[in-house]
């Protein structure tokens, strides 16, 4: 029986109040001052209800009703307390089973262009051009003579002078 069994069973409360400190325009028959209570409160603990036999003997079986109410409530009180609880959060249950996977967000905004990387490595040497037009034959250029600004940009016959680059080498 869960305490849901137990609010659901309660109904409307019955008993009205034997007393109350209503005052002013709410005040009404079952009105006290708290110099009332205080003299009611006290004759109650000093055991007067029990010591005066006339007053115990007219008020016996309501002292008895009353008792019983008491201990109910004390039951209850009892049964709420260990087990309810005191109203404390309890332990974690266990984790339950992984849900669905969600539908995809929203692509975000580009974000800023970055730096410019390094500069990339030397690309390989290019193809060989088209071998140039033969020289005059029987002419060696002389050592005064020689510039590599009129020599052949492309390897020749064998043995013969070519511009390489601005450096003069031999076929």
């Amino acid at each position: 029986m869960g305490i849901y069994s137990i609010i659901m069973a309660l109904a409307d409360r019955k008993s009205s109040d034997v007393f109350n400190k209503n005052t002013g325009g709410s005040k009404d028959s079952k009105s006290i001052d708290t110099e009332k209570e205080t003299e009611i409160r006290d004759a109650f603990n000093n055991g007067d209800h029990i010591a005066d036999t006339g007053k115990l003997e007219n008020l016996a079986p309501v002292l008895y009703a009353i008792q019983q109410l008491t201990e109910d409530i004390e039951e209850l009180r009892r049964y709420i307390t260990a087990e309810v609880g005191d109203g404390a959060q309890g332990p974690q249950g266990p984790a339950g089973a992984k849900g669905d996977t969600g539908n995809t967000g929203a692509t975000g905004a580009a974000g800023a262009t970055g730096a410019r990387g390094p500069a990339g490595a030397d690309g390989a040497d290019g193809a060989d051009g088209a071998d140039g037009k033969d020289g005059a034959d029987g002419t060696t250029p002389t050592m005064t003579s020689l510039s590599g600004s009129s020599l052949p940009t492309r390897r020749g016959a064998s043995g013969t002078l070519w511009n390489n680059r601005g450096m003069v080498a031999i076929s």
